[in-house]
């Protein structure tokens, strides 16, 4: 397929990479539009918030998580739309990342020739995870993606920890 269906009349952020037929980059990067810039100040103040709310949030009810959720947005100074615009983007990159470490992990479990279909796939998986993670730059900018990828393990953690307490119900 030409790339014509992707270009834009030189009117892009994004440099057009994709020479393939999938529809979602071009979804990706009209997307980028409505994601608020990330910058090293945005992303402290998302993970300020997270941290709030995961120390906040500790009781049950709805209650408590609406009163840690009021708590978070003050003291991350984020309003309600922009925090939830960037925790879409932590959860999107948590979860891959998470898939990412999960996989590795089965990975150095694996032993012997027996395996070997299974590591196939493993690494198959792997590098789909790769590519997901790597397409989140057509969405939210690739200096959006280095920040990320710095603290990789911080918002690893954050990510699990706040999947944790609110898939407990």
């Amino acid at each position: 397929m030409s790339s014509f269906l992707f270009d834009d009349n030189g009117f892009q952020d994004v440099p057009n990479r994709e020479s393939s037929t999938d529809l979602t980059a071009a979804d990706d990067r009209t997307l980028r539009w409505a994601a608020p810039p990330l910058d090293a100040a945005m992303l402290d103040a998302l993970v300020r918030y997270q941290q709030t709310y995961l120390a906040r949030a500790s009781g049950q009810g709805t209650e408590t998580l609406a009163k840690a959720h009021t708590e978070a947005l003050a003291a991350s100074g984020l309003d309600p739309k922009t925090a939830e615009q960037g925790s879409a983007l932590l959860r999107a990159f948590g979860g891959r990342r998470w898939a990412v470490r999960k996989l590795q992990d089965k990975l150095g479990q694996l032993q012997g020739g027996a395996a070997e279909e299974l590591k196939g796939r493993i690494q198959d998986e792997l590098a789909k995870q790769e590519r997901e993670t790597n397409a989140l730059a057509r969405r939210y900018g690739e200096d959006a993606l280095v920040l990320l990828r710095a603290r990789e393990a911080e918002l690893v953690d954050l990510h699990t920890r706040l999947t944790h307490l609110l898939s407990r119900g």
